[in-house]
């Protein structure tokens, strides 16, 4: 979120001097500023402008110690202003919080900017590099004795990472929060949910601290599986601290309070949920406890065979923009008064899919026009309806059409299960003597439905 305007009320605190802003924006998170070191103009007092200049030149110099001894070193690289991300903090923030405001911004910061790339399992930069900072407050660098003889070691350096996939609306819901907490308004009860949704994001981007580094990059192949256990363990925390789940009864509490936010409404997908939340658990504990390696995959649906930390992922980005929804930080794409909400990037069906097979969507697709000529008018039939002919073209546009992912594999159902239920469909969709039966359902019918039934019963 660009703040040039409120930044000169927010005083400096700290840079990140190998993270940089795409096209030299700024991002606001709540009572914090991230902004590029090439517009201190705009974001210091003018006061300030000439000392912060010769702080720029001075700390950006990258050196490397010699043999000849502690104090003999050589330059290396030097930074560039606009690869550095200084760190603003809103004045109301207490001295003694601001480290700690500072620290959670930067975890929301990383998580704002890659968790479209992490729900759809690509690759995100690693945290190492946001966890480097110098500091920058008018106290430290109107000072030149504390930093004129000192230096970034060569060593410590990153490779600069750009950030420049930055969501605003889940960075100015992530804010709100941030802001509650740190300047203590509004009721407890949600400030204690507030620390528990960012903490949760905390543990979620945990999992990227550590991570072997091939510098070659060929001839050592790190495969994700290998960190599968502590990302379990991880990815376990964040639901916990989310949800608030009851630590006497973690899986039943986890059902109860995840099922909702997904809306599971039929008896097999809901099968299926149960038991891919048994698995998970179940891994969870062998890894603490020891006993025979688990099975990475979850693979009880005959469609997919996929990672439980891909899914998981899924299910808790999913989670996370509900609850922010719930605390209305975060609003649904439609206000439609019978269907779930749904989101900017995020929507139901891409978790839901996982718990359904092409089998039962059919088979409940074919039940709901088979009602709708009797009782067309009902809400929940047009709303099941519109929910299942998007799941099917979601099964076969993003998984049937598309080469399988690392941590995914889609199983196609043999024709020979499909082929008479699917031409009895599209045999009720296109006879005209239904049509005005049909109307209200077809209506909210996905536009690839029929066309891509077609072709899926022809493969």
């Amino acid at each position: 979120m660009t703040a040039d305007q409120t930044a000169p009320l927010f005083p400096l605190y700290a840079c990140l001097p190998f993270v940089e802003l795409a096209h030299e924006t700024s991002i606001e998170l709540g009572p914090v500023i991230f902004w590029p070191a090439s517009k201190y103009e705009i974001f210091i007092d003018p006061s300030m402008h000439e000392m912060f200049k010769k702080y720029l030149e001075s700390i950006q110099q990258v050196k490397a110690r010699t043999e000849e001894g502690d104090q003999a070193c050589i330059n290396t690289i030097k930074l560039q202003p606009q690869g550095t991300t200084c760190i603003s903090i809103h004045p109301k923030i207490a001295i003694y919080l601001r480290e700690h405001v500072m620290i959670d911004a930067i975890y929301l910061l990383y998580f704002t900017c890659t968790f479209r790339n992490l729900y759809y399992g690509q690759e995100v930069p690693s945290f190492n590099v946001f966890r480097k900072m110098i500091p920058a407050s008018w106290e430290f660098f109107s000072d030149p004795s504390q930093w004129e003889h000192v230096y970034i070691d060569e060593t410590l350096r990153e490779e600069t990472v750009c950030i420049h996939l930055i969501d605003k609306e889940m960075a100015n819901a992530l804010g709100q929060a941030l802001l509650h907490i740190y300047t203590q308004t509004g009721e407890p009860g949600k400030t204690n949910a507030y620390k528990r949704l960012i903490r949760s994001i905390r543990y979620l981007v945990d999992r990227f601290f550590q991570r072997f580094v091939n510098l070659f990059e060929n001839g050592l192949n790190f495969s994700e599986s290998l960190f599968e256990p502590e990302d379990i363990i991880f990815l376990a925390s964040s639901f916990e601290s989310l949800l608030d789940i009851n630590d006497q009864q973690v899986t039943a509490d986890f059902k109860h309070k995840l099922r909702p936010m997904i809306n599971f409404r039929y008896g097999k997908p809901v099968e299926l949920f149960w038991k891919w939340v048994d698995d998970f658990y179940e891994t969870k504990r062998k890894i603490i406890h020891g006993g025979s390696i688990p099975d990475p995959y979850f693979r009880l649906n005959p469609n997919f065979e996929i990672s439980h930390i891909m899914l998981g992922i899924k299910l808790y980005i999913y989670a996370l923009y509900f609850t922010l929804y719930k605390y209305q930080l975060i609003h649904s794409t439609h206000q439609d008064p019978y269907t779930p909400p749904d989101f900017k990037w995020i929507h139901r069906e891409e978790v839901l899919l996982f718990f359904w097979t092409e089998v039962t969507i059919l088979e409940k697709i074919q039940s709901l026009l088979v009602q709708a000529q009797e009782s067309s008018g009902k809400e929940d039939l047009i709303a099941d309806f519109h929910l299942l002919t998007y799941l099917f073209v979601s099964l076969y546009e993003r998984y049937y059409l598309l080469s399988n992912q690392p941590d995914l594999k889609f199983i196609p159902t043999p024709l020979v299960s499909m082929q008479e239920m699917g031409s009895q469909i599209l045999g009720l969709i296109k006879n005209e003597q239904n049509y005005e039966k049909l109307k209200p359902l077809l209506e909210k019918i996905h536009p690839h439905f029929v066309s891509d039934l077609e072709k899926r019963l022809k493969n």
